[in-house]
């Protein structure tokens, strides 16, 4: 499918859309929309479009942001993965990659999980019983089939970033999808601990990874996840040894990393910023660390929404959301020159 098609089914989408939503209030029978629900519709932007596909018995579903094109052609691909207590992707519209990608000539792509979540390698029964174990891995191969069949991707420059469980998600596609996947970004999570020894990239993969100090559902240090909740949600070894791991895989010199500590160009904004990159490596491997930072995206409006923080139990969220980088930028700057090798 090109872009141009995907636009114009768009177009045809809303339309139906919007037949079958007056319809329904002629006759009464549909109820108001939640205000949840209405802020996610006016966060999405045009010409997305809901796609769905059968993986493993199930429907999947997705949401696709292509811009047209005048001269149709595969296009890098961004997958965003949202966090969990969710399975609506239009939550990560917030983090405005689709609009990084019209100037930058990308795709992005938004796929919904099941069971408010993604399956990403902690196994526990509380997370096990609320997604009920889908295998999310063969989703994300099944959609990269897709759209490398149809024109839409470049199959050499496909991307992965996610945050929360969609970081873990990220980090487990980079464990075993490093055959079709150019590279990754991590924001808030870490490996978890007991898909440490299941991690085996076929390749050295670029990694980025992006934690706050004062996260309280991912712990930068390691530990349970959002453990106030005291339900079984995991644990993670935290952003540092995840960065050694990442270090190791890629092959980096085991006794040499670089540091750079930014200017506090903001003071008020309560953090402060440092990135560790590995050395001589065989991909690139990047740690920032955002001292001061809570559960979110740097530079965006990306925190864990008040209502999840308080339905697992947290109250108010510690940590403070950067602005010393635009995280979406950035990003999207260090996976931009990856390519899947030949």
């Amino acid at each position: 499918m090109t872009a141009r098609t995907v636009a114009a089914v768009a177009v045809c989408l809303t339309a139906v859309a919007a037949v079958h939503s007056t319809a329904q209030q002629a006759d009464g029978a549909a109820a108001a929309p939640s205000a949840r629900e209405q802020a996610l519709a006016k966060a999405t932007p045009a010409g997305a479009v809901q796609q769905t596909l059968e993986v493993d018995g199930r429907t999947r579903s997705y949401w696709l942001v292509a811009p047209a094109l005048e001269t149709p052609r595969p296009r890098p691909l961004l997958f965003v993965l949202h966090g969990g207590g969710t399975s609506d992707a239009r939550v990560t519209f917030r983090y405005r990659f689709q609009d990084i990608a019209p100037r930058e000539g990308f795709v992005t792509v938004h796929p919904n999980g099941l069971g408010a979540g993604w399956n990403d390698g902690r196994d526990t029964g509380f997370l096990l019983e609320r997604g009920g174990a889908p295998d999310d891995v063969a989703f994300f191969r099944a959609m990269i089939a897709r759209f490398v069949a149809d024109g839409t991707a470049d199959p050499r420059r496909i991307y992965v970033t996610g945050g929360s469980n969609g970081a873990l998600m990220t980090l487990r596609l980079a464990c075993e999808l490093a055959d079709a996947v150019a590279g990754g970004a991590a924001v808030s999570g870490s490996l978890p601990t007991n898909f440490v020894d299941r991690c085996k990239p076929s390749r050295p993969i670029p990694m980025l990874l992006i934690s706050g100090t004062d996260d309280d559902m991912m712990p930068y240090a390691g530990g349970a996840v959002a453990a106030a909740t005291r339900q079984d949600r995991g644990t993670v070894i935290g952003a540092r040894p995840t960065f050694d791991f990442w270090r190791k895989a890629n092959r980096c010199d085991p006794k040499r990393v670089t540091r750079e500590d930014w200017p506090d160009r903001l003071p008020d904004d309560g953090t402060t910023i440092r990135v560790e990159d590995g050395v001589r490596c065989a991909a690139t491997t990047r740690l920032m660390t955002v001292t001061g930072g809570g559960h979110s995206m740097p530079g965006t409006d990306g925190r864990t929404p008040a209502r999840l923080q308080r339905e697992a139990g947290l109250g108010e969220a510690r940590g403070s959301v950067s602005r010393e980088v635009d995280g979406p930028a950035y990003i999207w700057d260090f996976l931009r020159p990856l390519t899947l090798p030949p």
